[in-house]
């Protein structure tokens, strides 16, 4: 089986809680080298799931998040493409998770 590489697209949300993050992140640590850290983080683990989509859990068809440090990345896939729908953080009330 011939594993293929998709493209990963980030949603306007995802995007906005990626930026509200390290933002969080600047300003209490006084610093970018988490930010930084966290962004490498990020791409290595799309890096992944761009070629194995399947590794990540399931929450219904085509929709799966995948565990990086503290925080789940939220996407969906098909066969050209992994699209990342949101990051939610995973100490907050479960009750508040995104998808339902």
């Amino acid at each position: 089986m011939v594993r293929r590489r998709r493209k990963v697209i980030w949603t306007v949300e995802a995007l906005s809680t990626k930026k509200s993050l390290y933002k969080y992140w600047n300003l209490r640590n006084k610093s970018t080298l988490f930010s930084k850290k966290l962004e490498l983080l990020f791409k290595e683990r799309t890096n992944q799931i761009a070629h194995f989509p399947e590794s990540s859990i399931e929450i219904s068809a085509n929709l799966r998040m995948v565990l990086v440090r503290d925080y789940y990345l939220i996407f969906e896939f098909d066969d050209t493409m992994i699209k990342v729908l949101d990051i939610w953080y995973t100490r907050q009330n479960p009750e508040n998770f995104p998808v339902k």
